[in-house]
């Protein structure tokens, strides 16, 4: 699975994990979905932490890269 889909599917599993939370009352499995939805959310914020890494890497290397002249 490509990083994208990866990314979507987590977002979708976040959303459904709230939802079944939200419609579930038992005490035990409200604490367990949340469980299951803050790991979630905490690989989401480390996912785009480490792709913010990636652009600034690559605007940078952009930015020190001498650009080519324009043709004559």
């Amino acid at each position: 699975m490509d990083r994208k889909n990866e990314f979507l599917a987590k977002l979708e599993q976040i959303q459904e994990q709230a939802q079944l939370t939200l419609e579930e009352l038992p005490l035990r499995l409200a604490k367990d979905r949340l469980r299951l939805i803050i790991g979630l959310a905490r690989y989401l914020k480390t996912e785009l932490q480490l792709r913010a890494e990636e652009l600034s890497v690559v605007e940078a290397d952009d930015a020190v890269r001498p650009r080519a002249a324009p043709p004559a």
